[in-house]
C-alpha cells in the first residue's frame, strides 16, 4: 500500500507545484498608491436620479441631449429580464429603441452616441465563445443601421469605443482577459466594415502588476488569491476635434494619447504609431474615461468610489469619492455640462469565479444608482419618490431619495516616468 501513499504525496506536491506558479504568473502585485484628494465637488451638486433593480453598465449622453444606459452584462441581466439596453425619459427606463430588438443586444457591454444619429453597441464575444459584434441603430427611427461580426479571435474583449465627428471610424478599446491574451486598440472603417488591431501588448495598453484595492479596502482577487483582477486598456476618448484619442489602461498608472490620423494610416506599424504615443499624467486605478472641451480628462476611479479629473497641466484631483460606490464604471458628459457615471456593484456581486449573483440577492441589494453632477453654476434640487414595485423596494441610495425604475423597461498623485 506504499505506492498509495506515494501516489497522494505526488498528487499533492503536482497541485501545490501548479498553484504556486500560478500564483507566481498571474497573482503577484504590488499595493497601489493613493492618489486621491480631498473631494472638489461639494454634496448638493451630486445626485442618484436614476434608480435601477440591477446594475447598470454603461450611460452615454447624445449631442441632441438624450441619456442612454445599459444592465452590466458581466451580471448576466438577461437571465430575468429580456430589456438590457434603455433610453431614460421622462423620469423612467425604455427599453431602446424597443422590446423587440433587445434580443439582439444580450451581452452587450459597451455604447456611445455618434453625431449622426446613431447608437452604437458593442458586445464582446470572447467569454461566450461566439464572434464580438457591432452594431449601431439610428437613435431616433429605431432602425438597425449596422450589424458586424468581427473575425474569430478579434475584439474578443472590446468593450469601451467612441465614434470620429465625421462618423466614419468608430475607435475602440480591447482589454485582452487578465494576462492571459493581449490588450489593443481596435479602429473600425464604418464604410467599409472592416477593421484594422493596433499596439497590440503596448506597454500604455497593458495592465502593469498593480494590486486593486476595493472600495472597502479589500484586496481585489479572484479564485481565492490565485488570480489578481487586473485590466488592459479600458477608458478610451476623443477630443471634440476628432484629433486625439484619449486612452487610459485600467491597471496603469498613466493616460496617454495619440493621434488619431496615426491611427487612420494603416501604413503605419506599432513601432512606428509608437513614437507618437504622448503621456498626460498619472491617474488612478480607473475604468472609462471622458474628455471635457477643454480636454481635462473624467476619470472613474475604483478604488475610491467616484471621480477623478485630470488637468492639461498633468494636475490631477479627486472630484467625488464615496465608499457606497462599489465600481465606478461609465462616465459621460451631457450636452449641459453635467457628469453622469455608473456603479456597476462588481466587486460586490461577482464571486471569486467571476460568476453572478442570483436574482434574489441582486433584488436584496438594489436599488443601483447612476449619478449625476450637476454644472457648477446649477444647484441640485431634492429627487421626488415615485411608486415602486414591492419586489424592488430597498434602501435608497446615499445623496438621494430612490426613484426606481420599472423593470420592464491625501495624497499628491506619484511621480511616474512615462514609456518613452
Amino acid at each position: 500500500m506504499k505506492w498509495i501513499g506515494r501516489t497522494l504525496v505526488l498528487l499533492v506536491a503536482l497541485v501545490g507545484g501548479t498553484y504556486l506558479v500560478l500564483k507566481l504568473m498571474y497573482g503577484g502585485g504590488e499595493p497601489y498608491p493613493n492618489v486621491s484628494t480631498a473631494p472638489t465637488v461639494p454634496d448638493d451638486r451630486i445626485s442618484a436620479p436614476i434608480q435601477l433593480p440591477f446594475p447598470p453598465g454603461m450611460v452615454a449622453a447624445s449631442p441632441d441631449g438624450r441619456i442612454f444606459y445599459t444592465y452590466h452584462m458581466l451580471h448576466r441581466p438577461e437571465r430575468f429580464v429580456d430589456a438590457t439596453v434603455f433610453e431614460w425619459v421622462d423620469g423612467k427606463g425604455v427599453p431602446f429603441p424597443d422590446k423587440e430588438m433587445q434580443v439582439k443586444f444580450h451581452g452587450a457591454m459597451g455604447i456611445t452616441a455618434d453625431g449622426q444619429g446613431r447608437l452604437w453597441v458593442i458586445k464582446p464575444g470572447a467569454l461566450d465563445g461566439r464572434r464580438t459584434e457591432l452594431l449601431a441603430i439610428d437613435r431616433d427611427s429605431g432602425e438597425l443601421l449596422i450589424e458586424h461580426k468581427f473575425a474569430d479571435g478579434e475584439a474578443g474583449f472590446a468593450q469601451d469605443m467612441r465614434v470620429s465627428p465625421n462618423g466614419k471610424t468608430v475607435f475602440l478599446a480591447d482589454t485582452g482577459l487578465f494576462k492571459f491574451t493581449e490588450a489593443n486598440l481596435i479602429v473600425f472603417d464604418v464604410d467599409s466594415q472592416s477593421a484594422r488591431t493596433v499596439l497590440r501588448g503596448h506597454p500604455s495598453v497593458s495592465a502593469q502588476d498593480w494590486v486593486m484595492r476595493k472600495t472597502n479596502g479589500d484586496w481585489y482577487r479572484l479564485a481565492f488569491g490565485l488570480l489578481t483582477f487586473v485590466v488592459g486598456v479600458d477608458g478610451i476618448a476623443l477630443t471634440q476635434d476628432g484629433a486625439w484619442l484619449y486612452y487610459a489602461t485600467m491597471s496603469h498608472d498613466s493616460v496617454y494619447r495619440i493621434p488619431t490620423a496615426a491611427l487612420l494610416d494603416a501604413s503605419l506599424t506599432d513601432a512606428d504609431l509608437d513614437v507618437q504615443i504622448e503621456f498626460i499624467g498619472n491617474k488612478p486605478l480607473s475604468d472609462g474615461i471622458e474628455l471635457l472641451p477643454d480636454n481635462t480628462v473624467i476619470l472613474t476611479d475604483v478604488e475610491n468610489g467616484g471621480l477623478a479629473a485630470l488637468a492639461p497641466d498633468g494636475t490631477l484631483s479627486t472630484l467625488t469619492a464615496d465608499p457606497n460606490v462599489d465600481w465606478a464604471d461609465s462616465v459621460t458628459v451631457d450636452t449641459s455640462g453635467a457628469i453622469w457615471f455608473t456603479d456597476s456593484r462588481l466587486t460586490d456581486l461577482i464571486d471569486q469565479f467571476a460568476q453572478p449573483a442570483d436574482e434574489a440577492t441582486m433584488r436584496e441589494r438594489g436599488p443601483y444608482a447612476i449619478y449625476h453632477i450637476a454644472p457648477e453654476q446649477v444647484a441640485v434640487t431634492p429627487n421626488t419618490v415615485i411608486e415602486a414595485a414591492p419586489a424592488l423596494e430597498a434602501e435608497a441610495a446615499p445623496m438621494t431619495e430612490p426613484i426606481i425604475e420599472p423593470e420592464i423597461i491625501s495624497e499628491p498623485a506619484p511621480i511616474v516616468e512615462p514609456i518613452k
